[in-house]
């Protein structure tokens, strides 16, 4: 725990990281409502789906050119438009909640221009991290930026828990996300507006192609780009099937999600904890491998889960699995990665979460097709299969590096 929250010590980043704990609380808070809000609309699980499904068009149309974007331009600007946007559709959101006048149709609206706001911030607030502190915290300010998503995972579920089922109801909740914007929004506008890396007028496109170009022909970019992809899609199959598994095979409510989710994220904050002081050693590649493994187990403990008790324990190495490979890799791209590349490199990585928006419905169309536990079991091989393909590729990589340190030394001598 050392080296966990070294990188706080930068008054800047202390502000940025702190604007950013509240603003993915808010955002978290959000998406997990928006199901529930479909659904008592409708009545209907297609409904719900189809209000989830604008972010992860958002998200994956255009994190690339938010890349772009953020590589080009000041990034202040960038974060706090994304923050301003989307603060604004949550308060507009509630209102509508508390008006009987929202429909399933304005909350895809609202969650595609939620998704567009984050394909936009994402890339540069991450890419900023880079300005604000020194180049040997970069790795441990990155894991910290996921430790803050990982505490928005716990503290989301809770605050929707205290206010939900109170007279505030779902309308006024939204409210209270919106009000945290007003602690977030002065926190970025009093941050350094730091100078872009200057560049050529080029074409967007012929930029985002360099972009790709560059992580692709780099093996560790490539390797974790591709891992990060796979595992996100894979992880987050987890909210896809998760009802199912408990209406039709356990007999309990779909909606009893909230300690499932709770223990998953609880037990990922843990080990996250630990894993921000390990980033920046010779550990950061196994224990990447040791996440993704621990995911595929926690998978298909889940699929062979015969009670409630048991599906929240399996939740546990679900949580430490998803979300330690995310943030040692997020630390390796941004550490691995030129600082002019910084926006793009994290906005490819970040169409992963489009991807598994997108894909969200494949996974209940395999699961209504050969069952919900048959799912499971895929997914969790699937984490598994991809983890050994990165285990793999850094093992060559290292053998190139050592083959290369040894021609090195016989040159020399």
């Amino acid at each position: 725990m050392g080296g966990t929250f070294a990188s706080l010590e930068t008054p800047e980043y202390r502000r940025l990281w702190s604007g950013s704990l509240l603003a993915t609380t808010a955002f978290m808070m959000s998406f997990m409502l928006v199901p529930s809000v479909a659904f008592e609309i409708t009545g209907s699980n297609a409904a719900a789906g189809l209000a989830q499904l604008g972010s992860g068009v958002g998200m994956f149309a255009m994190s690339p050119i938010g890349g772009v974007i953020a590589d080009r331009l000041r990034k202040k600007p960038l974060v706090l438009w994304g923050q301003i946007v989307p603060a604004l559709v949550i308060l507009v959101t509630g209102f509508l909640i508390i008006s009987d006048s929202i429909t399933v149709p304005m909350l895809t609206l609202a969650t595609l221009i939620m998704g567009l706001g984050f394909a936009f911030m994402g890339p540069a607030r991450q890419a900023w991290v880079a300005e604000l502190v020194p180049p040997e915290s970069l790795r441990n300010a990155i894991a910290l930026q996921q430790i803050a998503q990982n505490i928005s995972q716990v503290a989301g579920p809770l605050l929707i828990a205290l206010l939900v089922g109170t007279r505030i109801g779902i309308g006024g909740t939204y409210l209270f996300m919106a009000s945290l914007f007003l602690v977030v929004l002065p926190l970025t506008l009093s941050l350094p507006n730091t100078t872009p890396v200057p560049k050529e007028a080029r074409p967007i496109l012929s930029d985002l192609s360099a972009g790709v170009a560059y992580v692709w022909r780099d093996p560790r970019l490539r390797t974790l780009w591709l891992g990060f992809m796979g595992i996100v899609v894979t992880g987050f199959a987890f909210q896809t099937l998760l009802p199912g598994l408990l209406s039709l095979e356990l007999d309990r409510s779909p909606t009893d999600i909230g300690p499932v989710f709770l223990a998953m994220a609880a037990a990922g904050l843990v080990v996250n904890l630990q894993l921000a002081g390990v980033v920046s050693t010779r550990w950061a590649w196994p224990s990447l491998i040791v996440m993704g493994f621990t995911l595929a187990i926690g998978f298909l403990l889940l699929s062979v889960a015969p009670s409630y008790g048991l599906v929240i324990a399996a939740a546990i190495p679900i949580g430490i699995g998803r979300s330690g490979f995310m943030l040692v890799d997020n630390a390796l791209l941004m550490s691995n990665a030129d600082r002019a590349y910084h926006g793009r490199v994290m906005s490819l990585a970040m169409m992963g979460f489009g991807s598994q928006a997108l894909l969200a419905p494949l996974w209940g169309l395999l699961a209504d097709r050969i069952g919900v536990r048959s799912t499971l079991a895929v997914v969790g091989v699937t984490g598994g299969v991809i983890t050994v393909l990165v285990g793999l590729s850094w093992l060559q990589m290292r053998r190139h590096e050592a083959t290369g340190r040894a021609l090195d030394t016989v040159a020399a001598v």
